[in-house]
This record gives C-alpha cells, structure tokens and sequence, in this order.
C-alpha cells in the first residue's frame, strides 16, 4: 500500500499541495498585517503603533520587511512550482 502511495499518487497530489500550503503562507503574511492595522495584532499593529508615533523609518522598514517576505514567498513559490510541475 505505501509504495502504491508512494508511487502513484503523492507526484499526482504534490504540486497541488506545495502550491496550496504556499498560498496559505502568503495570505497568513498578508492578513496579520490587515488584522493588526484594525487592532487585532500581528504585524499591523506594530505598524500602526508607528504610524500613529509619526515614526516613519520604522513605518518604512515595517514595509520594507513585508515586502521582502512577500516576495521571497513569491520566489519560493515560483521555483517550487517549476521544479515539480
């Protein structure tokens, strides 16, 4: 059964799956920075807190550190699609 498994069904199911836990990845990053600006926590919140303190480096480098991981997961995501796919 585990060879089957092994076989024949995860190289039909793991490009699928890589895909979607990636997805859930980059809308997890992106959601904690929208529910903390609304004051829920995460991310957002610090990034608020700095923005209501008229302290804009640290706004800028808040920004700066999502985007990055944002893209790095962008990057990740692509190779990762690439090499299975």
């Amino acid at each position: 059964m585990s060879t089957v498994l092994r076989a024949a069904v995860l190289p039909q199911v793991w490009p699928q799956h890589i895909a979607y836990t990636l997805y859930i990845l980059d809308r997890n990053v992106r959601m904690a920075t929208v529910v903390g600006i609304v004051g829920a926590g995460g991310i957002g919140q610090e990034l608020k807190g700095r923005y209501d303190l008229y302290n804009y480096a640290h706004v800028a480098t808040i920004l700066l550190v999502i985007f990055a991981t944002v893209l790095l997961l962008d990057l990740l995501s692509a190779r990762l699609r690439s090499r299975f796919l």
